[in-house]
This record gives structure tokens, C-alpha cells and sequence, in this order.
């Protein structure tokens, strides 16, 4: 049989001793104290390993909170910014609708004319017919043959007359023919649509005609629909054509009906325009009264 060791009442006894004797002599003597530093020595290194993934997880979840709360703040600057743009473009519109506008209103005003301004409706640019609608008819007046202009220039003249809109057929149609001269010379001619957008031809024009590149055509005043005096449009080529009387020549219009939203309908006969939209008549009777 083996001898039992010492009983674990006899350890905790010997352990307690120790103890004590320890602690007296760390008071009396610095033996003890150079045998801590030792140890912390020995020991500080481990210390640091141990806490090293400890600070590699709070390193971690600290910086991905702060990433998390960077990409938050990006996200909600980036929308601010969004909105900011959003609100400068609809300013910016704006600020470009009352320069449009004002610009309308000054050009009617240069010219001495009696004018309502619309709203376009509906376009129709194609080759074979070129024509807007605008929202306003009958109830303010408006009569067929009646001439349109923008804050530019001549747009064209009313064909169709309705109770809420009217049809403009523009002077680029291939159907419309305006007198015009060149402004330069004084020179008188007819400018033609060409089905071509803001574009019309100057067809009628002997060879030795005075005109060249960049002559501003305007209205003459000749055949009763568009006061003298309207921009119409600016001689942009000249062809000579041999063999044939006249040489071919085309004008980009001053009024672009592509980037044009308002037009001013035009009084030139001085009668008093409305400036709230009349009691329902027939239109029979308003485009009389009109004219």
C-alpha cells in the first residue's frame, strides 16, 4: 500500500504560514518588492499578448461604428446635396422663364403693338406640315390670319380658331409663304417654308441680287397679315444656280420654335385686346369683332 501525503488540512495550514512569514518579510526587508519587479517584468510581456485581442476587437468595433456612421452622414449629405441641386435647377428654371418672359413682354412693347401672350399646347414638326396649338381661341378674340411672334422674332400666322385653342401654322411650312425684305437694302422678296426646322428659302432672287450671308430678312408689311418691321429670318446660304433666273438661298429663322414655350398673338390695327377673355359668342361674331 502507498503512503498518503500530507492531508489538505496540513497544506492549507503550511500555505497559511508561508503566507504570513511572506508578508513580514516584505515589510522588514526589499527583498520581496525586487522579487515583484522581476516578476512584472517577466510577466508584462504576457500581459500585453493576452490584451492584444482584446484591443483588436474594440479597435474593430470602434471603427466600424465610425465607418458606419461616416457612410450614414455621406449618405444624408449626398441626399441633402441632391436636394440642393434639385431646388437650384427648378430656381434656375425659373429665373430663366421670368427672363423669357420678360423679354415677350419688352419685344411687343418695341414694336408698338397691342398683343395676349399663350401657351404652347401641342407641336407638329414634321416635313409635310409644321404647326402648334395654343390654349387660347375664341374667348380671347383671336382671329384666322391673325400673326404670331416670340420674344425673337415671326413664328407664324393663326389658321384655326377654337373655343379653348387655336392652330399656328409656323413660316416653315411648306405651305406658307410670307413677304419679307432685306433689311439692308430694302430689297422686297417672299420667304418660303421648306419643311426644313427653322429653316425657310428665299426662291424669287436674281443672280445680281444685292444680299450675302448674314442680311437680317424682316417683314414688309405686304399682304395684310404681319405688320412691317418683325424679324423673320437671317440669310444663312447662297447658291448660284446656272442656267436657271434665280439663285437658291436659304435663311435660318430668328425665332427657334424648338426652344420657344410662349408666343404673343398680335394686334396691329390698334383694336382694343381684352384683357379678360369676352362672354361666349359665336365664332363667327368674334373673329369679326376681332378683325
Amino acid at each position: 500500500m502507498f503512503s498518503k501525503g500530507p492531508s489538505t488540512r496540513t497544506r492549507l495550514v503550511v500555505a497559511a504560514v508561508i503566507s504570513v512569514l511572506l508578508l513580514i518579510l516584505g515589510q522588514k526587508t526589499d527583498y520581496l518588492q525586487s522579487l515583484k519587479d522581476a516578476l512584472s517584468l517577466i510577466v508584462h510581456p504576457v500581459l500585453l499578448a493576452i490584451d492584444v485581442p482584446n484591443k483588436s476587437l474594440r479597435w474593430i468595433a470602434e471603427n466600424t461604428a465610425d465607418r458606419a456612421e461616416l457612410l450614414d452622414q455621406n449618405k444624408k449629405l449626398t441626399s441633402e446635396a441632391l436636394l440642393l441641386k434639385a431646388r437650384l435647377q427648378k430656381f434656375a428654371a425659373i429665373e430663366k422663364e421670368n427672363t423669357r418672359l420678360h423679354n415677350l413682354l419688352e419685344s411687343s412693347y418695341k414694336i408698338g403693338e397691342q398683343f395676349i401672350s399663350a401657351s404652347l399646347i401641342d407641336v407638329n414638326l414634321s416635313a409635310n406640315t409644321q404647326h402648334i396649338i395654343i390654349d387660347k381661341g375664341h374667348r380671347f378674340n383671336l382671329f384666322e390670319g391673325q400673326s404670331v411672334i416670340n420674344e425673337d422674332g415671326v413664328i407664324g400666322q393663326i389658321i384655326e380658331v377654337h373655343p379653348l385653342s387655336s392652330r399656328i401654322l409656323l413660316i416653315t411650312d411648306p405651305n406658307h409663304a410670307i413677304p419679307v425684305e432685306i433689311n439692308r437694302t430694302g430689297l422686297r422678296t417672299i420667304a418660303i417654308g421648306n419643311g426644313v426646322l427653322n429653316t425657310v428659302n428665299l426662291p424669287y432672287l436674281p443672280h445680281n441680287t444685292d444680299i450675302k450671308p448674314g442680311d437680317l430678312l424682316i417683314t414688309s408689311g405686304l399682304g395684310g397679315i404681319f405688320p412691317m418691321g418683325y424679324p423673320v429670318a437671317r440669310v444663312s446660304k447662297l447658291t448660284p444656280s446656272p442656267g436657271e433666273a434665280f439663285m437658291r438661298a436659304e435663311a435660318a429663322t430668328i425665332a427657334k420654335i424648338d426652344k420657344t414655350r410662349e408666343v404673343l398673338l398680335v394686334w396691329s390695327n390698334q383694336q382694343p385686346v381684352p384683357l379678360l377673355p369676352s362672354e361666349p359668342t359665336t365664332p363667327k361674331q368674334t373673329i369679326n369683332d376681332a378683325r
